[in-house]
């Protein structure tokens, strides 16, 4: 049976390596990816440029700054031209800030808030009429949200917001018979992680069991794995090599 997926943040980092093996794994024709990007068209085109002939015709990229109410309502209306109901929603946006909490200010606090937890909930309700029967929503949460990083409290604190909020929808959602699950990575080889230095690595390592930090193909593969399976409900998949388990 054809799947619709919509998968916010799905041009870069974790959200394309999500992309990659939702279509890795179609064999529908009439399988279909809205692929959501906030910003950057260049990136977006290499993306396009690398997918397949076949892929090609199974995606959708839509421009949308998920910071904002109306970037969601654009999102929404570019769905709703092209499908009438959803299999799997994937929520993988996500932004932080690394200044000192006594520079933080309101405007910076309530902009991630938005961004992190208030947009994506607000998605969820706009979509939950279009969500299919045995379908699943995915949102993307962080180790942060359940053990603090000092590098950025107001990360951890939204994050930790995003992994109650998917607990907190199962009941919405018993009804329509959907599930609702949260993935929580740790320390994740992206972008956000290419000016680390050296030194810093090697502190991170040394607190995680597996000594390295993990692959975004690795967490897509957690992903798809909750998508499949029929049982997984109200749960919080970790997936962070072990960190400070000692």
């Amino acid at each position: 049976m054809s799947k619709t997926v919509v998968l916010t943040s799905g041009t870069s980092g974790i959200g394309k390596a999500i992309a990659k093996k939702l279509l890795s794994e179609s064999k529908e024709e009439k399988d279909h990816i809205f692929i959501n990007y906030g910003h950057n068209d260049q990136v977006a085109q290499m993306f396009y440029k690398e997918l397949t002939k076949e892929d090609k015709k199974k995606v959708t990229f839509i421009k949308a700054d998920l910071s904002t109410y109306e970037g969601m309502e654009q999102l929404l209306h570019k769905i709703k031209k092209k499908r009438k109901t959803v299999d799997w929603l994937i929520l993988n946006t996500g932004i932080s800030s690394y200044l000192p909490f006594e520079e933080y200010t309101y405007e910076l606090w309530e902009h991630i808030f938005r961004t992190n937890v208030s947009v994506p909930l607000f998605l969820v309700k706009e979509l939950k009429t279009m969500m299919k029967e045995h379908g699943c929503i995915l949102f993307m949460g962080s180790h942060a949200g359940q053990e603090p990083y000092s590098s950025s409290l107001v990360y951890s604190v939204s994050k930790a917001a995003v992994l109650f909020m998917a607990k907190s929808l199962v009941k919405v959602f018993e009804e329509k018979v959907v599930r609702v699950n949260a993935v929580a990575p740790g320390f994740i080889e992206t972008k956000w992680q290419e000016n680390r230095t050296e030194k810093s690595r090697e502190i991170i390592n040394a607190k995680i069991a597996l000594h390295r930090f993990g692959t975004s193909e690795e967490v897509a593969q957690l992903c798809y794995h909750i998508l499949v399976n029929g049982y997984l409900n109200g749960a919080i998949f970790d997936i962070h090599g072990g960190y400070n388990y000692f």
